[in-house]
């Protein structure tokens, strides 16, 4: 899986700012989330302060869903009206909205917005359905004006780690971008392994091989993908393993690793902390700090500091 910001190519899917241009608002992509050189998901934050707009053109078909999760009270109601019945609700903090592109649906806000748009082709999902030995996907559907906390977990945790921190290690990204793909998949396409198939953990020789390259390429921008190649599996195969075996994710398990890297040249060598920071894998000494300080509950100076006093 490969994870990329800010994108917003005409061509790539009724997302960004073909999105945010066709329903009159602003809108910043926030992520797209590719698999095997293909969009598997993708995320636009729309806002919009205007009460009343007037109802969209048609969207062009194509094979993919938008779900769309509101962050803020809509104070009167949206909707989308397509070939079919009329979709329409009012949205509170927290409530989804699924819609198949292939309707051509019309869009209508009534109030302000404040909204996370979840992109997913139809190709992403059946791919994700096969690697994970369960049918095809056929739909996606959720009940209109139902909040899903699990969603809205995840969508701070998006917003948070994007928008507020940049440089967020690369695997933490490649993580979340499958945990969304496996939500929408599971909760509101009900996939499921066929016959109960149950996953154990890593092969002895693939968690070694994990942990190998997490040291050897600790400074680099290593992807799940790059580390669940080497163990011969998918993405999403290799990142649940992971975690059965050790007992925590590849990413806390790389982050792990650099500290404790950060922490022996902090003891070894009087190079500056911004130094270490980008020679263990952190993409700046302000990001550095805050990983160490919540892991260690000191920050790198004051933990350098003790340790070195004579």
């Amino acid at each position: 899986m490969h994870v990329t910001g800010q994108f917003d190519h005409a061509n790539d899917g009724f997302f960004g700012k073909r999105l945010s241009q066709h329903l009159g608002m602003e809108g910043d992509c926030l992520l797209q989330v590719k698999r095997h050189e293909k969009l598997a998901l993708a995320a636009t934050h729309l806002t919009c302060p205007s009460f009343l707009r007037g109802r969209t053109a048609p969207i062009p078909s194509e094979p993919a869903y938008s779900i769309l999760h509101q962050l803020g009270d809509l104070d009167r109601h949206a909707c989308w009206l397509t070939g079919r019945p009329r979709y329409s609700g009012s949205f509170g903090a927290g409530t989804v909205s699924v819609i198949d592109l292939m309707d051509n649906p019309q869009c209508e806000f009534r109030g302000p917005v404040d909204a996370i748009q979840y992109y997913v082709p139809y190709q992403a999902l059946d791919e994700f359905a096969y690697e994970n030995g369960a049918k095809p996907v056929s739909t996606l559907a959720w009940k209109r004006d139902a909040r899903d906390p699990f969603l809205s977990t995840l969508s701070s945790i998006l917003l948070t780690a994007i928008e507020q921190d940049p440089s967020t290690d690369q695997l933490f990204v490649d993580h979340l971008g499958l945990s969304l793909l496996a939500h929408f998949a599971q909760t509101y396409g009900g996939m499921r392994r066929r016959n109960g198939t149950a996953e154990g953990g890593l092969a002895p020789w693939q968690e070694r091989r994990a942990k190998e390259i997490m040291r050897v390429r600790l400074s680099s921008n290593l992807t799940i993908a790059d580390v669940a190649a080497e163990c011969k599996l998918t993405p999403s195969h290799f990142a649940r393993s992971f975690r059965r075996s050790t007992g925590v994710a590849p990413h806390q398990y790389l982050s792990q690793l650099r500290i404790e890297e950060a922490k022996r040249m902090m003891l070894t060598t009087k190079l500056p902390l911004a130094d270490i920071a980008l020679i263990c894998g952190f993409a700046d000494q302000s990001y550095f700090t805050r990983v160490f300080s919540r892991s260690v509950g000191a920050s790198p100076g004051a933990w350098r500091r003790d340790r070195t006093a004579s």
